[in-house]
């Protein structure tokens, strides 16, 4: 399970969501916050793991490849980043390439109205436990 936030545009979008693991919920989190701007969405290509050195202290980097969903012979758009945390770097990278699809479909985030209705919010959400008017935020675009 995963809940996020993302930032960009001067907006902030929240989402959560499930997976068969950590990463996959962190991008279906993401998939489902940033769905006012992806249309149809996309889907996962590639995902590709590599560390930085040797030893404990080595970082994750990261390079995803996206593509709209159902263009099988579509652009693939790519997405990298390195982190000290494997969740943070694949959440980075996959934010990055959206970023990057996004880019080439003409959306500008910051003029992106996002579409009213109603986000999922984790009962740990002090928002939520204040009963806060549910809204949906934007994208990170850094």
């Amino acid at each position: 399970r995963a809940n996020l936030v993302l930032h960009g545009g001067g907006h902030r979008w929240r989402a959560h969501a499930d997976g068969n693991g950590a990463i996959a919920a962190l991008m279906h989190a993401a998939d489902s916050a940033l769905s006012p701007l992806l249309g149809d969405g996309v889907e996962l290509v590639t995902y590709e793991v590599h560390a930085t050195g040797g030893g404990h202290d080595a970082a994750a980097a990261i390079s995803v490849s996206i593509r709209s969903r159902g263009a099988a012979d579509g652009p693939l758009y790519p997405g990298r980043a390195v982190h000290d945390n494997v969740l943070e770097a694949s959440l980075a990278a996959y934010v990055d390439a959206v970023n990057t699809y996004l880019a080439d479909a003409g959306v500008n985030i910051a003029d992106a109205v996002p579409t009213p209705g109603d986000t999922s919010r984790h009962e740990t959400d002090p928002e939520h436990r204040a009963g806060a008017k549910d809204r949906i935020m934007s994208a990170y675009n850094s």
